[in-house]
């Protein structure tokens, strides 16, 4: 799974890491990925996986994996403890999400540093290489839309020299910076990213890990390819899905009130979440990356 994102890196792409907490957000995203020969990371938070079932999570993008024949990296987001990276990769998960960045610096090292024992520990008894990501710095807003406009404070931003220090404490694969961008979509204007901070931290960690952006649903399209060209990797999008599966059911309620077969009045979610996926994938350059017939 690594030389997936190594190869991004390598190209200067980044992979979309797309939430799903339902079978037909999941079917709408490999779709998407399918029809534009792209490689995907599809992701579940702790409430999601909790919702679906970690488990059953790991099997239905097992099935999609083979049936697609799409290199799929099934990753969880915002792991907030040792217990849930534990059952993400006793799951099946390819990737954890270990989100100390509410912890004090000190502490987020130190819990990061176990996470990241374990995920070693783990992937060589089993002979598996689990990716593990880091964050540092303050995320705002959560996966929605939000009314209210976004102000970012310099305080949030990911240091250059912390994100250096704390890759070589704790031994990350990947690691979460905060650089402008906030969970969720803000109606009362975009998210500006900070491309000089970026620029900055790229110059210090180099290629040591995979510099990822969380928050990427409502960042302006142009702040995203930039953001791509100075070495994000992964970008991950997950309330946009949301809206677009809320709109689709919407939309199909208001044609059809007297509908009740649920695969019909789940259709135009399954259209509006691929669309937004597609633009996503062509957005990120991760188009055509694969040969789906291999």
């Amino acid at each position: 799974m690594k030389e997936i994102l190594k190869k991004a890196q390598k190209e200067h792409y980044a992979l979309g890491a797309f939430n799903f907490s339902t079978a037909e957000i999941l079917k709408a995203t490999v779709l998407a990925a399918k029809e534009l020969s792209s490689p995907i990371i599809v992701a579940t938070s702790e409430g999601e996986g909790g919702f679906i079932g970690f488990r059953e999570a790991a099997a239905l993008v097992g099935v999609w994996r083979e049936a697609a024949k799409l290199p799929i990296i099934l990753n969880l987001d915002h792991g907030k403890n040792l217990d849930i990276i534990k059952k993400a990769v006793a799951a099946g998960y390819d990737a954890v999400h270990f989100d100390g960045s509410g912890l004090s610096y000190k502490e987020n090292i130190e819990q990061t540093s176990k996470a990241v024992k374990y995920i070693r520990e783990y992937s060589k008894t089993f002979d598996r290489d689990v990716i593990i990501e880091g964050e540092i710095g303050y995320l705002r807003g959560a996966s929605s839309l939000h009314q209210e406009k976004l102000e970012i404070k310099e305080s949030d931003l990911t240091s250059p020299e912390q994100a250096l220090d704390f890759i070589e404490q704790t031994g990350v694969d990947s690691l979460a910076i905060v650089i402008g961008n906030a969970h969720g979509v803000f109606a009362a204007g975009e998210e500006k990213l900070h491309l000089d901070r970026l620029a900055a931290i790229k110059k210090e960690v180099g290629d040591k890990v995979f510099l990822v952006l969380h928050g990427g649903s409502g960042i302006p399209a142009e702040d995203v390819k930039k953001a791509i060209e100075l070495g994000i990797v992964k970008v991950n999008i997950n309330t946009e899905l949301r809206l677009a599966y809320k709109a689709g059911l919407e939309k199909e309620f208001a044609a059809s009130p007297s509908e009740t077969t649920p695969y019909k009045m789940l259709q135009p979610s399954i259209d509006e979440v691929k669309k937004v996926v597609m633009e996503k994938i062509k957005l990120f350059g991760s188009e055509n990356k694969i040969n789906i017939n291999n």
